[in-house]
């Protein structure tokens, strides 16, 4: 190979530079294919080549000129070849570490100078938290309790205690989740339990029959969380940690109210464990023909316990998470059951049988001995 003509310099002669106009591959590019590799071997072993012989080296490599083209550029750009000084068309081969040099040693520093101002405005912004706490107790006389109202400040809070959290995550919802509201928490909520946060969920019974969110619990179950429901939620509260309390604001414009004080959160959090204790594990509400499963007797008992108290359908309904014409529906079916003529007949029916402490209905009911004649 010493006497291809394309070795026609009598020495490279001075040191080989970097034009300016040329720049590395872009992030994700390519590095080095085999062809490439061949023929950066090849220009080692020659010591430099002229790529105005483009057709030689291309004969010699046994290579189509445009394909061996594309490998100049390639190891062009990736500082394995030169150009020579004042010899535009000749290049030389440069070592493969001092490329490296080159080519990350710019991403290093910049990723070294973020750092550093990271750390800067931690170490300025933290000591302000301090004092932000004392305000708010001095405002409010209540301990690290903070009222959020903006929308993108609730957001921009959850996902940075998101971010810190590292042992469980503990919730319940009321109702149906809204479109957007599934959407948004799905991926979050996956990424938390990839990073092996343990994930315990209750929501209303109505979950199971509704076939959006059926369809986003059984994500939830299948990336690992804990699922339950119950006959009623009073409000969507979030615990993380157990250092963190997350509940929904009362006031008129929504919000949320970001709990901290450790009596507080530890009393709310033995309530939700109390609320999840009491709760129906969802064994899998993916199937179409699920149905309320477990939880029907559950279901059918509330609302006999609420038309006992002489409570309308919109009221339960609400407190059920259900729609007022599947309240109604699920009215009929039992004043059916229990053969009642009224909607208070069939509430004091089913507390005299044992409707509403029994753990089925249809068992309570035969054990009875009772018709809804004898109960009126």
């Amino acid at each position: 190979m010493g006497d291809h003509p394309s070795r026609r310099l009598d020495s490279p002669g001075g040191r080989a530079e970097w034009p300016a106009t040329e720049t590395p591959p872009a992030a994700g590019a390519p590095v080095v294919c085999a062809g490439a590799a061949d023929l950066y071997q090849w220009v080692l072993q020659c010591g430099f080549v002229d790529m105005a012989d483009c057709a030689a080296v291309a004969e010699a490599l046994h290579s189509p000129a445009d394909v061996l083209a594309a490998h100049f550029e390639t190891l062009l750009g990736l500082r394995l070849l030169r150009r020579a000084p004042h010899q535009g068309s000749v290049v030389v081969p440069a070592s493969p570490e001092v490329a490296i040099a080159e080519l990350v040693g710019p991403i290093e520093l910049e990723i070294r100078q973020r750092q550093r101002s990271v750390q800067t405005l931690k170490a300025e912004l933290s000591p302000l938290q301090g004092l932000y706490y004392d305000s708010r107790r001095a405002r409010n006389s209540r301990e690290a309790i903070d009222v959020i109202e903006e929308v993108d400040r609730i957001r921009a809070t959850l996902a940075d205690i998101a971010r810190r959290c590292t042992v469980e995550v503990f919730s319940a919802h009321p109702g149906i989740l809204s479109e957007a509201a599934i959407a948004e928490s799905v991926p979050h909520d996956t990424e938390l339990m990839a990073r092996g946060v343990r994930m315990r969920s209750v929501y209303q019974h109505s979950a199971r029959v509704h076939p959006r969110m059926r369809e986003f619990l059984h994500t939830l179950t299948e990336a690992g969380a804990e699922v339950r429901t119950c006959e009623e939620i009073a409000d969507r509260i979030i615990i993380l940690d157990r250092e963190v309390a997350v509940l929904s604001s009362r006031a008129a414009g929504g919000g949320a109210v970001v709990v901290r004080e450790p009596s507080v959160v530890d009393y709310l959090y033995r309530g939700l464990e109390q609320c999840w204790s009491a709760s129906l594990p969802l064994i899998d509400g993916s199937a179409p023909t699920a149905g309320y499963g477990v939880a029907g007797d559950d279901l059918k008992r509330a609302i006999l316990r609420m038309l006992a108290t002489g409570a309308k359908d919109d009221h339960i309904a609400r407190r059920l998470g259900i729609s007022v014409r599947t309240c109604r529906r699920h009215i009929a079916e039992l004043m059916e059951e229990l053969r009642a003529t009224s909607r208070f007949q069939a509430g004091v029916l089913a507390s005299s049988t044992g409707l509403l402490t029994d753990q089925t209905i249809a068992g309570a009911f035969a054990a009875s001995g009772l018709d809804a004649d004898d109960a009126a």
